[in-house]
C-alpha cells in the first residue's frame, strides 16, 4: 500500500498491480503466485485464505492488500492498470470494477489471452491489452482479432515502426519494464501512450 501511496504522491498517471485469488475466493494484490519471495510466509496464494495471507509480513509490517483495499486508496487519485494472473480472477475483478471504479479510468492486461477474453465478456467498456515479450508475435493483428485497444510490448521488442503502425490502427501502446532513462526518452520520442517502470521518480526527472 505504501507503493500505491508513493505513486499518488509522485503524480503518476496510473499504477499497475497484479491479481491473484485466495483460497476463499478474494482478489488480492501480489505479484507472484506464491508468497515466499515477497513475504515471510510459504505456499501458493490459491492455497491460503485471506486471513492467512494478511497475517504475513510483506515488508516493514505491511500486509498483502485486497483489490478492494487498493481501489479504496486509489479512487479519484490515480488510474489503475490491473494485470490478471489467476485463472478465476476475471469475475472477481469485474464485480469490484462495476461496483467501485470508473470504466474510463482503468486498463486491464494479462499475458494470458484466455483471461482477457473472459474479461471482455464481463467488462466490454474497459480497454484490454495482451502483455507480450515474444518478438515474433504480431501484436497488432492479435489486438484487432480480439478487440483489444492496447498493445503491450516489453521494452526490448518495442520499435518506432511498431508504434507508428499501432497508432495507424487506433491502438494505444504501453511499453513495460522500462527502468532506464535513456530508453524512456526514446519511447517518449516515438509517442508511446504509456510507460511502465519500477522507478517512476527516476524517469520523471529524465522526461
Amino acid at each position: 500500500m505504501q507503493s500505491f501511496a508513493k505513486a499518488i504522491e509522485l503524480g503518476c498517471h496510473r499504477a499497475e498491480l497484479d491479481i491473484h485469488v485466495s483460497m476463499d475466493n478474494v482478489a488480492v494484490v501480489i505479484h507472484d503466485a506464491s508468497v515466499e519471495r515477497t513475504t515471510n510466509g510459504n505456499g501458493l496464494v490459491e492455497n491460503l485464505t485471506l486471513v492467512q495471507l494478511q497475517s504475513l509480513d510483506a515488508g516493514g509490517g505491511q500486509r498483502i492488500p485486497t483489490l478492494r483495499e487498493v481501489m479504496d486508496l486509489c479512487r479519484h487519485k490515480i488510474s489503475l492498470q490491473i494485470e490478471l494472473k489467476a485463472k478465476n480472477s476475471p469475475p472477481l475483478v469485474a464485480a469490484l470494477v462495476r461496483e467501485a471504479w470508473a470504466m474510463d479510468d482503468l486498463v486491464i492486461t494479462s499475458f494470458d489471452l484466455a483471461l482477457l477474453t473472459q474479461c471482455a465478456a464481463l467488462l466490454p467498456a474497459v480497454p484490454l491489452g495482451l502483455l507480450n515479450r515474444e518478438p515474433h508475435l504480431d501484436m497488432i493483428a492479435t489486438a484487432e482479432k480480439h478487440g483489444h485497444r492496447w498493445i503491450c510490448p516489453r521494452f526490448d521488442i518495442a520499435t518506432q515502426d511498431l508504434v507508428i503502425k499501432a497508432h495507424g490502427k487506433r491502438l494505444s501502446v504501453y511499453v513495460y519494464h522500462v527502468n532506464k532513462p535513456e530508453i524512456a526518452q526514446n519511447l517518449a520520442g516515438w509517442g508511446v501512450d504509456a510507460i511502465g517502470t519500477d522507478f517512476p521518480d527516476l524517469l520523471q526527472r529524465a522526461l
